[in-house]
């Protein structure tokens, strides 16, 4: 299967998670279950969300190497959140994506995956890929509205 027939399958998948959830922290969690269950060992995949002043993760699958809580202002989540759209940051070993989804104007998570670039190529297909779910998480979080996600659960 190619790389396009993966991302689609995917996609589907994806889309049919906040039917089956019944609040923001299930929603959360079978996203990136869903995403983990396509994904090789040499990938991570994260969704951080904002609290007081941090981005702190929340739920996380695969090598991550991004710290568990980045401060407002610092690093590429805030870059990302800044510019609105995903983010590519190309390191020596690794790429990472940084996917931001607001409420309104107000960031209030990012989904965040990393890839060793020995084993995978990041394209643009990736990056539409991302930008498609931070936007149904948007849409769809929104029926969620009065549901807390709270860290300690997971």
């Amino acid at each position: 299967m190619n790389k396009s027939d993966k991302l689609d399958e995917l996609r589907l998948e994806i889309g049919m998670i906040a039917d089956q959830v019944n609040s923001r922290h299930e929603f959360y969690l079978g996203i990136i279950t869903t995403i983990a269950r396509h994904i090789p060992e040499y990938f991570g995949v994260a969704i951080y969300q904002c609290i007081d002043n941090y981005y702190s993760i929340f739920a996380s699958y695969g090598n991550i190497s991004e710290n568990l809580n980045v401060k407002f202002g610092d690093g590429m989540f805030s870059i990302c959140s800044i510019r609105g759209k995903v983010t590519i940051h190309n390191e020596l070993c690794a790429t990472r994506a940084y996917a931001p989804f607001y409420n309104g104007q107000h960031v209030i998570g990012v989904l965040y995956v990393e890839v060793h670039n020995v084993k995978y190529e990041v394209t643009d297909e990736d990056r539409i890929f991302l930008q498609e779910v931070t936007r149904y998480i948007e849409v769809r979080g929104r029926q969620y509205e009065n549901s807390v996600v709270d860290n300690n659960d997971v």
